[in-house]
């Protein structure tokens, strides 16, 4: 493979990771599956749902402080978003 063949395929993984950020825990996932997150730039966001059981899992029992690499997309009822991937690999805490 020819290193413009090599960065051409590493660019088209960069584009496949859009939208999943690293963000900073603040309240951890409760029972009621709700949680408080702070996005790169700093703005709060509340956690409402996660698209399936999978995401769930990888966010339940997740500590303040800890930064998750996620993607989120706005609830269909407007408050709060829900979790729509959770990728390994996390970053360390901003």
């Amino acid at each position: 493979m020819s290193t413009t063949e090599m960065r051409t395929t590493d660019a088209d993984a960069a584009e496949g990771e859009r939208g999943a950020e690293p963000h900073r825990v603040v309240n951890p996932m409760g029972a009621t599956g709700r949680m408080t997150v702070e996005t790169p730039s700093g703005e709060e966001r509340t956690v409402v749902g996660c698209l399936d059981r999978l995401v769930a899992e990888r966010l339940d029992g997740t500590p303040p402080g800890t930064t998750v690499r996620m993607e989120l997309s706005p609830a269909t009822d407007g408050e709060g978003y829900v979790a729509a991937r959770v990728l390994p690999g996390g970053l360390p805490a901003l």
